[in-house]
């Protein structure tokens, strides 16, 4: 799984060739207080028990929240905050595991949000970024 969380953090580090926000708009971003565990835990197990098959069958691993920026559409205007990047596997109705599938948390000053990059980003890099990428 360890593979797996490393190659989301490779695919978001592409994002840092073209810088879809601009510096103002980072330097005047607002962020909330980093999450803690427990509110991780909450939000994923939430989001989890929701939307997969099995949802207590899953295997979760997340890496460590990062300030970053995503927005759902090019025409919207970005949203700051600590992303939490999970790879889950969990089992089918066959009983079997799928294989593991990233699913990405953004803590803001307004709200959670939830997104699965397998499915709803075109180019996830032109969506995604954790600040201290930016420029790189």
């Amino acid at each position: 799984m360890k593979n797996k969380l490393l190659s989301i953090f490779a695919v978001l580090a592409l994002g840092a060739c073209t810088t879809p926000v601009t510096q103002q708009e980072v330097q005047q971003a607002q962020f909330p207080p980093q999450p803690k565990q427990a509110e991780i835990d909450k939000e994923v197990n939430a989001y989890l028990k929701a939307n997969i098959y099995k949802p207590e069958t899953a295997q979760k691993e997340c890496a460590p929240p990062r300030k970053a920026w995503a927005r759902q559409n090019a025409d919207k205007p970005a949203n700051f905050g600590w992303m939490v990047v999970c790879d889950v596997n969990a089992k089918n109705s066959a009983g079997d595991f799928v294989g593991v599938k990233a699913y990405m948390f953004l803590f803001t000053k307004t709200g959670n949000i939830s997104y699965d990059p397998s499915t709803f980003f075109l180019n996830i890099n032109d969506h995604v970024q954790f600040i201290d990428l930016i420029g790189k």
